[in-house]
């Protein structure tokens, strides 16, 4: 059987699999921070993943060229090293949960910034789908207990991280598409990778014992990095091969519940409101991908 002819539940379950991973993370970022600062989980998370793909670097180098190192340096800082930090920093005032339903802001800044700055085609059908999700984001910034206001500036971190994000996924399409997923993740990540090992010698990691304290933290950092960042992309990517990047990206609606289902276990606080405008947020990105459909 070929590959781009996989039999439907693996598709599923693949789609599953990576759901549970990245959503996943975000309770990862809680504990992990119970003995780390924001920038030590960061940057953690970034030297794991960075190691992960350190063979996979040497095997394809002769496939990459110098006119890619700028490419690999802004695709690393925008898709994976600055968010890394931002997600940690907001980690350390928002619940787990509420970071995964922001999360989902994603698809939109991505659709949004490339309609503005990468000239792609906007339809006038996909409008629907951008005021429900744009109403989606805005309910979550604000939502409270009993439908009160309730802004969290903090929750501004995670909004910048999908913001990246959404120009990561453009910087990789118009700069990076020559190359095999698998040669520019990469080298995307061996650029970053002295980069997150220079934080994380400025901040004293080093100095700090690795005892029962501090084990399950670095425990949390280091899967975050080898299970959210790398195994999680080489599974999206293989998704994409698989089928298309719009059936990959329905992964964007499992990510939130996840995250909302790790909130729950945990005992954090979750209010109806919030998941109300996640599912009103979700409703929107759908609308938008029908219309590409």
């Amino acid at each position: 059987m070929q590959e781009n002819k996989k039999p439907s539940i693996i598709i599923f379950l693949a789609i599953l699999g990576l759901a549970l991973i990245w959503g996943s993370s975000f309770i990862l970022v809680k504990k992990s921070l119970a003995n780390y600062s924001a920038l030590q989980v960061g940057a953690l998370r970034i030297c794991s993943a960075s190691l992960f793909f350190l063979p996979i670097f040497i095997k394809r180098f002769k496939h990459m060229e110098r006119k890619h190192s700028g490419s690999f340096l802004l695709a690393g800082l925008t898709g994976n090293l600055i968010p890394a930090i931002l997600f940690a920093i907001a980690g350390q005032h928002l619940s787990s949960a509420l970071s995964g339903m922001l999360n989902a802001f994603t698809p939109l800044f991505t659709l949004i910034i490339g309609i503005l700055f990468f000239a792609q085609p906007f339809l006038w059908k996909q409008m629907t789908g951008i005021l429900v999700g744009l109403l989606g984001c805005l309910g979550l910034l604000f939502a409270g207990q009993g439908f009160n206001i309730d802004f969290n500036v903090h929750a501004l971190w995670v909004v910048l991280a999908t913001l990246l994000y959404g120009i990561n996924m453009h910087i990789v399409k118009t700069r990076l598409s020559d190359l095999h997923p698998l040669t520019s993740t990469a080298g995307i990540f061996m650029m970053i990778g002295p980069l997150a090992l220079g934080l994380l010698y400025s901040t004293g990691f080093f100095e700090i014992p690795l005892d029962d304290e501090h084990l399950w933290a670095f425990i949390s950092a280091m899967a975050l990095g080898l299970f959210g960042s790398a195994i999680g992309m080489l599974a999206f990517n293989q998704i994409i091969k698989w089928t298309s990047a719009i059936v990959a990206s329905s992964v964007t609606y499992m990510i939130p519940i996840v995250a909302l289902g790790w909130g729950f276990v945990d005992g954090e606080a979750i209010y109806l409101s919030q998941v109300v405008f996640m599912f009103v947020l979700l409703a929107g990105i759908y609308l938008v991908n029908k219309s590409k459909a």
